[in-house]
């Protein structure tokens, strides 16, 4: 949980690691991250946790796809950069990379220095780089051409809802990192529940068996931030109309 001084606090994933410290990636959307995008080298904010839990990876797991749609390419390169400090465990990865257009995959260089660009794939709405159309029509062509022992993803709700089609379908397990409204972070307020799931005690990671319990309310309602379940996500809409979910 991050705060910044007469501005708020929200809720952030932890990404990479620089020189022992943990780092967090912005995109300046609403209020909050708009100020932290902005803010500069010696402000301060203030830093609560890490709460919740994380991807896990199987003891028989050895290969496995990465998918980040958007700013949820932020736990995806968490998990990058773990794979490639654990390379003893003989994992190998790849990953999809989705974004509206060439210019916000600005992590692309890195994660194919990490994990080598042939196993780097990208996708773009308008096709400026990569493959054209949506991350999960690419996750359906991996799916297809290739066999893994398990999926991780992490970005727009509507996205993972239709990447957790396929791996439903495909009888692949998978992971999903989902995002809500958090105001406390410690399991009180119930800002961020999703049925009978409390998302920063129970998630933010959830797996597919946890997603099947849950299925009428993935990827078509939210709660607002009054705590009122609203219905946002829908099957009908493309889900480039909700790509900007990151915290506001």
């Amino acid at each position: 949980m991050i705060w910044l001084p007469e501005v708020g606090e929200f809720p952030m994933s932890v990404s990479l690691t620089y020189s022992k410290k943990s780092s967090i990636v912005v995109k300046g959307i609403g209020k909050g991250s708009q100020a932290l995008y902005d803010s500069e080298v010696g402000n301060k904010i203030g830093v609560r946790g890490p709460y919740g839990n994380g991807f896990t990876i199987g003891r028989d797991t050895r290969k496995i796809l990465l998918v980040g749609g958007g700013t949820g390419i932020a736990p995806i390169l968490k998990m990058a950069e773990r794979l490639t400090k654990t390379s003893a465990n003989k994992v190998r990865a790849d990953v999809v990379m989705g974004a509206r257009t060439g210019s916000e995959l600005a992590f692309l260089p890195l994660l194919g220095k990490m994990l080598g660009k042939k196993k780097v794939h990208a996708s773009t709405d308008d096709g400026s780089v990569g493959f054209k159309g949506f991350a999960h029509e690419l996750v359906q062509n991996l799916v297809d051409e290739k066999d893994f022992d398990a999926i991780y993803c992490c970005g727009p709700e509507a996205m993972m809802l239709r990447v957790s089609e396929i791996t439903f379908k495909q009888k692949i397990p998978a992971q999903f990192s989902l995002e809500r409204i958090m105001k406390c972070g410690i399991a009180i307020c119930g800002s961020c529940c999703i049925q009978d799931v409390v998302l920063c005690r129970d998630g933010p990671v959830l797996d597919d068996v946890s997603l099947r319990r849950i299925g009428n309310e993935f990827g078509k309602s939210e709660r607002d931030k009054t705590g009122a379940l609203v219905a946002k996500f829908t099957r009908k809409n493309a889900y480039s109309a909700e790509v900007n979910t990151s915290i506001e």
